[in-house]
């Protein structure tokens, strides 16, 4: 690594979430075998977390106060301000779980070739449902698959891997592709995973990384939101990179955008709204104008009645 730099940048943007942060940070700053920074972006919190960050007694925290922007613009700034050859990420209310930095560091000196490690994590019971069990990030069977070969643009399109608090990324696999995207309020994650993995190696470890909080009122749980995001998200990558429809194959592709437009119809339809179902149920269609499935839901919503 280089010369007078740290071996890792951590980004961390937050917002409003004291209540979270020192634990978060605290699991972050245990590891002391690899020379680490913290870049902690406050994104226009008015809840003392500016505060509590001047006030920080670990010198491996750094701060940056900026005016309220959401998390992509936060994650970059924190990219701009990042001293190291590698960039990580971590959300102000996760824990950092044992071997989080240390094992990807390690595993990017052995293989210069790789610019990303993926690893895996914990997803912890919803806050408002104890009842639902804590499980893997990315389910064992899935996992050992990931795990048995380099990884590219087919299998994070296939499997949605967009947590970045288990990633880390070399710096100029960072640079070429450019920052994130501002306009997504909850994928701007996967969508760059997307572009870095369209251009460079990346591995997948079965060894859990992070501990992940599900939230009754997170912005992940807007299904509709969700939904189109991921229909834009797909679009614009395949318009931006025509290259992207090949490696993903284009069949697989028409087949799962379609399955997004079909499951928006769904939401839309349940929340009473029958002319954005129809609308959504016919964007479906263009794409497997084929579908007896498809088709036959369209009728039914022309009869008035629910598919």
């Amino acid at each position: 690594m280089g010369e007078g730099s740290p071996d890792v940048s951590v980004i961390v943007p937050t917002y409003n979430r004291l209540h979270a942060l020192p634990a978060s940070l605290a699991s972050l700053l245990t590891t002391q075998e690899i020379d680490l920074e913290v870049i902690v972006v406050d994104d226009g919190s008015t809840d003392g977390t500016a505060a509590y960050l001047a006030a920080h007694p670990d010198p491996r925290v750094r701060s940056l106060i900026r005016p309220h922007a959401g998390i992509a613009a936060a994650r970059n700034a924190g990219i701009a301000a990042a001293r190291a050859p590698v960039i990580a990420f971590h959300d102000s209310d996760d824990e950092a779980l044992t071997g989080r930095l240390a094992v990807p560091i390690a595993y990017l000196r052995a293989h210069p070739e790789v610019d990303l490690v993926i690893q895996n994590g914990r997803m912890l019971s919803p806050d408002d449902d104890p009842t639902v069990a804590e499980a893997p990030w990315i389910a064992p069977a899935i996992a050992r698959t990931l795990a048995a070969r380099p990884i590219g643009l087919a299998e994070v399109f296939r499997w949605n891997l967009g947590q970045l608090q288990g990633m880390c990324f070399t710096r100029r696999a960072l640079e070429v592709t450019g920052p994130l995207d501002p306009t997504f309020q909850i994928l701007d994650d996967l969508d760059l995973v997307l572009r870095v993995t369209l251009r460079f190696r990346a591995v997948f470890l079965d060894v859990p990384a992070f501990a992940y909080r599900r939230h009754r009122a997170g912005v992940a749980r807007d299904r509709p939101k969700v939904r189109e995001e991921a229909i834009r998200l797909a679009d614009k990558l395949v318009r931006d990179h025509p290259q992207a429809l090949e490696q993903i194959g284009r069949t697989i592709f028409l087949r799962r955008q379609a399955r997004r437009h079909a499951r928006l119809a769904e939401i839309r339809l349940r929340a009473g709204d029958r002319e954005g179902a129809r609308r959504a149920l016919a964007e479906a269609r263009a794409l497997r104008p084929a579908s007896l499935s498809y088709r036959l839901r369209a009728l039914w919503l022309r009869l008035g009645q629910r598919p």
